[in-house]
């Protein structure tokens, strides 16, 4: 039974905005405000008494500062790796409390830096260390003595002389044991990154070190390292010579794998997960992506991959899994605020291993002033093949909007999978059943509508967090072929492309701007021959901010939504995080909704701006923002919106 409606919708949105705005005033009003004086002792009793400033003071003047000047190294890179291997620059934030003090940390310093010099190819590399202390009176002395504080900072002088740099000039790799690698599985010099001729620098030569071995483990030999190694410097020619003695150790295959600690989750499944290749020839990279796999699934804590200490008789080597199992149940609440909508509020509950093989059941129930739903969504892992998943969906529920009035039930079953790098593609089949009241004066009246869809998605995303990324984009294109009978029989087909940018302005990722667009298409039906709850709407607080939920775009004679068969969303924001719980957020949104497949222009691109306020907390962002609209429509659009709710805009 369709309830009485009024006709003047200008009255009916101004007065749900008057009660909305008047709830929140009254809850503020609610928050019990302290007096100064109680806000003060209590941040007092907080924070603990004030230190009287002469006490720091005093501390600063007890010690000698100084300042550091490296001299004589005019290559840059060079010249930061002394900087940060030197205590005195580390350090100097700390000034020893004597001037003795401050000679012994820099005659230490001479070493360090020595060791730096080498390690980048100077061998003959020389530090002359100078102290200049100026006395009290202004006037300097270059014997530094006692333990008389001074006024004015002490330069630091160390002059450098690196000499002549050291070129690599050989590499020699000697391999024992009884059986040692054949040559064509024996790493090459230039794979391992060294040319001879290039700058003795010893962390290539360790690195070269590193890739030698990991090259043998990736081809058969897990017991291979490096028995030793010797370096000779020729002063004369400023050369270096490296000899490496490498232990290959015997050939092996993988041998059996096996899991510990396993306790619901499914042998079976993991089995299928793993995919191992028992008897192919040893790889350390295969255990890695083992151990990458497993701990995607979200069901461990801890995965830990260990092979055997020696292979076995047939030159198979075991692999043994250790595992530590998560929760696999969980419970949650989410709620949110807005001026359009009102409150509303969602529940759910999680289970992630519900048939002891990864599957993911969840339900929930969202509940607003225009909409009560409920909903089962189902993942299954590894079907039919390791990196396949059968995903279903079941909902429905009551939907009450200037718009439409919708009572439905919908399903999908689909199948999904990995291509290429961080895309995902899904194909699948969905049936929806639909009772749909139009608010529109056209005479329609209820409509009951059966409707079959082929939905085929991709979707790409590499940002950094899902709930509040600093980088990364994300990027998804959905196409749905649509039939089925109402009033008369349909076929059309539905396009929608959307993504976000995010990018951060500095390193600290304290000024971060994100924008994100989306656009669709209806092809196939007018916009008055579609169901209404297929149609595009625009406005509200996950589309354009500023204009109320689905205001965007055409209007029937009363003023209510009527929907279109082509969108167009753009939006832009600018994240800046004043401190680590605080951020504030200036947006701007805009779009417009055509009754056309392509935008040709009658409806006007509406435009809002605003300010946003962020809490953060450490499961995500809590969002307040308010917007208003650039370019209202007279007696439609309100003043401005707000809106509560949890994470990102998008």
């Amino acid at each position: 039974m369709r309830r009485p409606r009024t006709t003047d919708a200008r009255v009916r949105r101004g007065a749900r905005a008057w009660r909305d705005l008047r709830a929140a005033l009254l809850l503020c009003a609610a928050v019990p405000v302290l007096p100064a004086p109680v806000l003060a002792g209590q941040a007092k009793e907080f924070f603990g008494p004030e230190e009287p400033a002469a006490a720091a003071e005093s501390e600063v003047q007890d010690s000698v500062r100084y300042r550091v000047e490296l001299e004589g190294v005019e290559d840059e890179a060079l010249l930061e790796i002394l900087r940060q291997s030197s205590q005195l620059v580390a350090l100097a934030d700390k000034p020893p409390a004597t001037t003795v003090g401050l000679r012994r940390r820099a005659e230490a310093d001479i070493e360090r830096l020595q060791t730096a010099l080498r390690s980048e190819g100077y061998y003959d590399g020389k530090i002359d260390l100078e102290i200049d202390i100026p006395d009290q009176s202004g006037g300097q002395s270059g014997d530094p003595s006692g333990a008389q504080p001074v006024a004015e900072p002490a330069a630091v002088r160390l002059r450098i002389d690196t000499g002549p740099r050291y070129r690599l000039a050989a590499y020699e790799i000697g391999y024992t044991g009884d059986s040692p690698p054949p040559a064509e599985t024996q790493p090459a010099l230039d794979t391992l990154g060294i040319e001879l001729g290039m700058a003795a620098r010893a962390p290539v030569i360790v690195a070269a070190e590193q890739s030698l071995v990991g090259q043998l483990q990736e081809n058969g030999y897990p017991m291979a390292r490096v028995a030793e190694r010797k370096t000779f410097i020729d002063r004369d020619k400023t050369e270096m010579t490296v000899r490496l003695s490498v232990t290959a150790g015997p050939r092996a295959t993988f041998g059996p794998l096996a899991f510990k600690g396993r306790e619901d989750v499914k042998e079976d499944y993991l089995r299928r997960v793993a995919d191992w290749p028992e008897g192919a020839l040893y790889d350390r990279r295969v255990v890695r992506d083992l151990q990458r796999r497993l701990s995607n699934t979200n069901l461990f804590s801890t995965v830990n991959a260990e092979t055997a200490g020696t292979p076995a008789d047939d030159g198979s080597l075991p692999v043994t899994v250790t595992l530590v199992e998560r929760e696999h149940r969980s419970i949650g609440a989410a709620a949110a605020y807005s001026t359009d909508i009102g409150p509303s509020l969602e529940l759910f509950w999680e289970h992630r291993n519900l048939m002891g093989r990864n599957e993911t059941l969840r339900a929930s129930a969202t509940g607003s002033p225009v909409e009560q739903t409920g909903e089962l969504d189902f993942r299954k892992p590894a079907f039919l093949r390791s990196d396949q998943d059968l995903l279903g969906n079941l909902n429905g529920g009551l939907e009450d909007t200037d718009a439409y009035e919708r009572q439905w039930v919908d399903s999908l079953v689909a199948l999904e999978r990995p291509v290429l790098d961080n895309w995902r593609v899904s194909a699948g089949l969905s049936f929806a059943y639909e009772i749909i009241d139009e608010n529109a004066d056209n005479g329609k009246g209820e409509e009951t509508f059966q409707l079959f869809g082929l939905p085929l998605t991709a979707s790409r995303d590499d940002t950094d967090d899902p709930l509040d990324p600093t980088e990364g984009t994300r990027l998804q294109l959905t196409l749905t072929p649509s039939t089925g009978v109402g009033s008369e029989s349909l076929f059309f087909l539905t396009t929608v492309v959307g993504g976000s940018a995010y990018y951060a302005i500095d390193d600290a990722k304290r000024f971060v701007l994100a924008g994100r667009t989306r656009v669709g298409s209806i092809v196939g039906e007018k916009t008055e021959a579609l169901p209404a709850s297929r149609r595009f709407y625009a406005g509200g607080g996950g589309s354009i901010r500023g204009y109320e939920y689905q205001l965007v775009g055409p209007l029937d004679n009363d003023e209510d939504p009527f929907g279109g068969t082509s969108l167009v969303e753009v939006g832009g924001e600018l994240r800046v995080r004043v401190s680590e719980e605080i951020g504030v957020v200036p947006f701007v949104d805009g779009g417009t909704v055509n009754d056309d497949p392509w935008p040709n222009g009658e409806e006007t691109f509406r435009w809002a701006a605003g300010l946003g306020l962020r809490y953060f907390t450490g499961f995500g962002p809590v969002r307040l923002d308010v917007a208003f609209p650039l370019n209202p429509r007279d007696g439609v659009d309100e003043t401005f919106q707000f809106y509560v709710s949890f994470g990102q805009a998008f």
